[in-house]
């Protein structure tokens, strides 16, 4: 399990992180920025370090750059995944691991996510220590292990069994052993690339902080083997930055270790504002970096769940009760939740670089957003006419679901932004791709409103569908010539049109356009995948299943011609069709592997 770890190259990384924290008491901080003494406060250390200012510094990492914040908390992913270690933010974290790696020797930090993992690990635990039940009673709700409990007498033999079975837990004992080759201090250090190359080539990596760290220091605070081979400026940067970034890394390890919150605080702001300074010319925007890692300290504002959950009942009341305060409270509730959803997909567009749609996290959201806001411009429309309301129902339940699982399953729908894959780099990304997104959008929107119309029906109701289908009904009532409440001065046909025909109409007006849009995203694909595989079609997974859901929208369609209950059928084969593309995008990207998984 470490046997990357144990690499030549991390050996001599780890003394090199080791001398660096051994001389941080011996080397003053920049005159320009002093170490504070600590001051007495009963908050614990995290909560006092303010790393805020180093979301302006960028990390080379993975062919692209990121914030410090964004990093850290991709980094802390594969290690404790989901979890936050002791309450802490995962950027502290991640330096804290690497300051003081012997104040996690016994802690539970190490996620593992299958259960049946967790089982076995517990087990072999508690036969090697009976006297550590509490701890995996924990580990067994949280999936945060110790490596300490992995250490242990006979464990170690489960593990290998473990990773022997390629079937059914290699995967996580893969998982485990990255999560103990990112934690090391060395590892840490090595991959904090935060210095620019001299030449500001953008096609060159970054180096990392711990090639100057020792840059400045006084030689006879030096072991013998550091002043053996001593570090050299980087080439074509100003050597009295590079020496003054290294004084402020050392000052904030010297205070870390010291508990020094305010001489933390105080070399981070020095080092936010030296690193960029060192090559100009080659440092992204730092108001982009920062506005990063705001984004990811704010949970890239999934938590706009709870304000669509509101609009949804807010809209349910109205719909049941037909009371109007309900309905506008609900349409304001709902007209807020879509510009902080608009908001945080902008921002995501910004920061990344690229239209967000190039991983699950941001297929689910960006679908769920297109929906919502067709659904927001179907409303202008009909806002005077029996539908009002009901398109933004659907908009409210497909976000609220959509923002809920992200807040939720950071794991599934992980939302840090990585590179797009090279097959996506194609003009066929933004047109196949969120065709079908929007299309499933609007699928399960669909099955918003046919379930409304089963549960209409089972409140006793009769047969009840809309004679023009969706878009002749959402016309007619736009143009005040049907629908139930359509107004003052409506046809008296309006006035005796029922819930029923207007829930019908809703579900169809949703089914007539994703039906189109699937089929062309079908079609765009196929036009896709020949140009970038060299086939149209190769019944990959999730190729079969679209269609699946397009056959059974065919099929509605067609049933709809034939049977006397028209509604009800087309209710039953909506909510099937929904169910058939949800399985499309849950069981096949996360249980079937297939060439269009986002997992």
């Amino acid at each position: 399990m470490r046997d990357l770890a144990d690499a030549p190259i991390a050996r001599l990384l780890r003394t090199a992180l080791a001398l660096a924290v051994a001389l941080a008491g011996a080397v003053p901080a920049r005159a320009q920025a002093p170490a504070a003494a600590p001051t007495p406060d009963a908050r614990p250390f995290h909560e006092l370090v303010d790393l805020r200012p180093l979301d302006s510094v960028a990390v080379f990492t993975e062919g692209r750059l990121k914030s410090f914040g964004s990093f850290a908390n991709t980094q802390m992913q594969f290690v404790s995944g989901p979890r936050k270690v002791g309450g802490q933010p995962a950027d502290f974290t991640y330096l804290d691991l690497m300051f003081r790696p012997k104040a996690y020797e016994g802690a539970a930090l190490l996620y593992v996510k299958n259960k049946q993992v967790r089982a076995r690990v517990s087990d072999a635990v508690l036969r090697a220590d009976p006297a550590r039940g509490e701890e995996m009673a924990a580990f067994g709700s949280s999936g945060l292990v110790s490596e300490a409990a992995l250490m242990l007498p006979g464990v170690g033999a489960e593990l290998r069994a473990m990773e022997a079975d390629l079937i059914r837990t290699a995967k996580e004992m893969d998982s485990l052993k990255g999560a103990l080759a990112v934690k090391d201090p060395a590892f840490l250090l090595s991959s904090l690339r935060v210095i620019p190359p001299g030449d500001g080539s953008p096609d060159r990596p970054w180096a990392s902080i711990g090639d100057v760290m020792l840059l400045g220091a006084d030689p006879a605070t030096l072991p013998e083997q550091a002043r053996e081979r001593p570090q050299v400026p980087l080439p074509g940067i100003d050597e009295a930055r590079q020496r003054a970034v290294a004084a402020d890394w050392r000052a904030m390890v010297s205070a870390w270790n010291k508990g020094d919150a305010a001489g933390v605080n105080a070399a981070v702001r020095s080092l936010a504002a030296g690193l960029p300074a060192l090559v100009p010319a080659a440092y992204p925007s730092t108001e982009r970096l920062s506005w990063e890692g705001w984004y990811f300290r704010n949970g890239n504002l999934s938590r706009t769940w709870l304000l669509y959950l509101v609009s949804t009942v807010l809209l349910l009341i109205a719909l049941v009760y037909r009371w109007p305060w309900s309905m506008k409270a609900g349409m304001v509730a709902f007209a807020v939740a879509l510009a902080l959803q608009t908001f945080a997909v902008m921002l995501r567009w910004y920061i990344s670089g690229r239209w967000p749609n190039s991983n699950m996290f941001e297929a689910v959201t960006t679908a769920a957003w297109m929906g919502t806001v067709a659904a927001f411009v179907a409303e202008l429309f009909l806002r005077r006419t029996a539908m009002r309301g009901l398109l933004a129902l659907g908009g409210s339940v497909a976000s609220m679901v959509a923002l809920m699982a992200a807040y939720l399953l950071p794991v599934q729908l992980n939302p840090n932004i990585s590179n797009m894959m090279p097959v996506l780099h194609d003009v066929w990304l933004y047109i196949h791709t969120n065709v079908i997104i929007f299309s499933y959008a609007l699928i399960f929107m669909a099955a918003v409103s046919a379930t409304a119309y089963l549960a209409w029906r089972a409140f006793g109701h009769g047969p009840a569908y809309a004679r023009v289908g969706g878009a002749g009904a959402a016309i007619e009532m736009a143009s005040g010539e049907g629908g139930a409440g359509a107004g003052a001065g409506a046809p008296p046909a309006a006035a005796r049109a029922s819930l029923g025909e207007t829930l019908d109409g809703v579900t169809m007006l949703l089914t007539e356009v994703s039906f189109v849009m699937l089929w062309a995203g079908i079609v765009m694909g196929a036009i896709w995948a020949d140009h970038s595989w060299g086939r149209p079609w190769g019944w990959d997974p999730k190729e079969v299943f679209a269609l699946n859901t397009f056959v059974i929208f065919a099929l509605l369609i067609h049933v709809r011609w034939k049977v006397r209950d028209k509604g009800l059928w087309t209710a039953v084969l909506a909510v099937a069709g929904a169910a058939v593309m949800l399985f499309n995008w849950i069981v096949i990207n996360f249980v079937i592997a297939g060439l269009h998984s986002y997992a």
